[in-house]
């Protein structure tokens, strides 16, 4: 398949469909001119995006200018600038606010999305949770700070995904105060835990009988986690903290085993066997907890030692080297979208969370296709996607409309007979009814239209 069929797969007709609807909605009841949007458009503009992401300008109508160094023809030739500033000015994909959902402006979206990565997903024995961020710099309630993270500042998602870094499932940190897990699963494995509980509820049904390996860091880690999975057939491995582990393992004290030499382990089994813990000691202990790997057979990693002053072969446990080889999916993902990351700027808080989901699409698109076979990069994959697009619907573009006529109410809202008053407008303008040429100051609330009293019933289909 093409890239441009793969970015399909998941950037399709119902995400286009859905930003047309309430785009719409959302520029008529700001008072704003019908935007006559097309399935076309929204791709061109998801196009425009895209290539933004390798191929960067200080300012986005850089590309749009006739200085040589800035001009960009495929852009130009697309979709005018005040065509794309009209769209990203009123792109919204949700019109119900939900109090409960903190995410609620991108939920629609969002929904979509979860469906069509587990739907593409193919199946891998080992998946990785992790934390994923998405840079952001202004002020908000949910921006979070992580350490050791690649991008410190921004948004938080959960996410599970493959060694190679394919997106199978996500879902955004809520804050305080705002019910993200299911209580139940709280009570089972505690409230990092629940994390991995709750995306598991994406799985598709057919997949859900694999025995899949779920890798995860000290955050999430937990004796009841692992009991709790094991019950459900999967297979858990990670980092585990000193606190969450029993007094009663058997282990060494961190304090004492901090003493051994490089290399030294120690390993101990639950009386079950469901549960194996493995002490090592790097440059510091390290502890690990699984349900499936212990410390046989063993591996070298190389070290320097600064006593013999050369790098020397260093004793592993078989289960380390596992943790280290399957753990990096979320990380290996953030990598590769932030290399090739989307560059408009937007005013709005969601735009950072609506370019990473774009990103992420392009960017499990492009994972499919090096599945089956594919070479080309990152960069040439989305620059082969941009460049179709683009070029497909060159010069096709809808011109705009004079900015100061405003449109009649689209027929959904002028006749579906809720909530349409009229009111005292701040400034006089022409009745939009058909055969009225009064000037008025009064218009309707709902539709944002000139309206005279006379002709305020008729323009809403009520007989007078």
């Amino acid at each position: 398949m093409s890239p441009n069929e793969l970015v399909t797969l998941f950037l399709g007709e119902e995400i286009f469909d859905l930003t047309i609807k309430e785009s719409t909605l959302y520029a008529l009841r700001n008072g704003r001119q019908d935007l006559q949007l097309s399935r076309e458009d929204i791709a061109i503009f998801i196009g425009i995006l895209v290539l933004t992401s390798y191929l960067t300008a200080v300012n986005t109508r850089f590309y749009w200018q006739e200085a040589a160094d800035t001009h960009n023809e495929l852009i130009c030739q697309a979709m005018t600038r005040n065509r794309f500033d009209t769209i990203k000015r009123n792109l919204h994909f949700c019109s119900e606010e939900d109090p409960a959902d903190r995410y609620w402006k991108l939920r629609p979206l969002i929904k979509i999305l979860q469906v069509k990565y587990m739907e593409h997903f193919v199946p891998q024995q080992a998946i990785s949770h992790d934390e994923a961020m998405i840079a952001y710099f202004g002020r908000h309630g949910l921006k979070q700070a992580i350490r050791n993270k690649p991008i410190r500042f921004g948004f938080k998602a959960w996410a599970q995904n493959t060694p190679d870094g394919y997106l199978l499932a996500f879902d955004f940190y809520q804050g305080r105060g705002v019910a993200e897990h299911t209580d139940d699963n709280v009570q089972l494995v505690g409230k990092s835990g629940a994390t991995v509980l709750d995306l598991l509820e994406h799985m598709k049904q057919e997949f859900r009988e694999l025995p899949f390996q779920f890798f995860v860091d000290n955050y999430f880690m937990s004796i009841p986690l692992m009991l709790e999975m094991t019950k459900r057939g999967y297979d858990v491995t990670g980092t585990i903290r000193e606190n969450r582990i029993p007094g009663t393992t058997g282990l060494s004290a961190t304090k004492e085993f901090r003493k051994k030499e490089r290399g030294m382990h120690q390993a101990v089994t639950s009386r079950d066997g469901n549960v194996i813990l493995v002490r090592w000691q790097d440059n510091a202990p390290v502890t690990l907890a699984s349900t499936c790997y212990g410390d046989v057979p063993p591996g070298k990693v190389r070290r320097y030692s600064r006593v013999q002053k050369r790098h020397v072969e260093v004793d592993r446990p078989h289960v380390v080297g596992k943790y280290n080889e399957m753990m990096g999916g979320t990380d290996r993902m953030d990598q590769n979208v932030n290399h090739c990351r989307i560059a408009v700027k937007g005013k709005k808080w969601w735009w950072p969370i609506f370019t990473w989901l774009v990103d992420t699409a392009v960017h499990n698109a492009w994972r499919l296709y090096c599945r089956a076979g594919g070479t080309m990069t990152n960069v040439q994959f989305r620059r082969e996607y941009a460049c179709t697009i683009l070029r497909r619907w060159a010069r096709g573009s809808k011109p705009m409309m004079n900015r100061n006529l405003a449109a009649p109410g689209s027929e959904a809202i002028r006749f579906d007979g809720m909530g349409h008053i009229i009111i005292k407008a701040p400034s006089r303008g022409t009745c939009r009814n058909e055969g009225c040429t009064a000037k008025v100051g009064t218009k309707c609330v709902k539709c944002a239209v000139f309206l005279c009293v006379n002709c305020f019933a008729g323009f809403h289909g009520v007989a007078q």
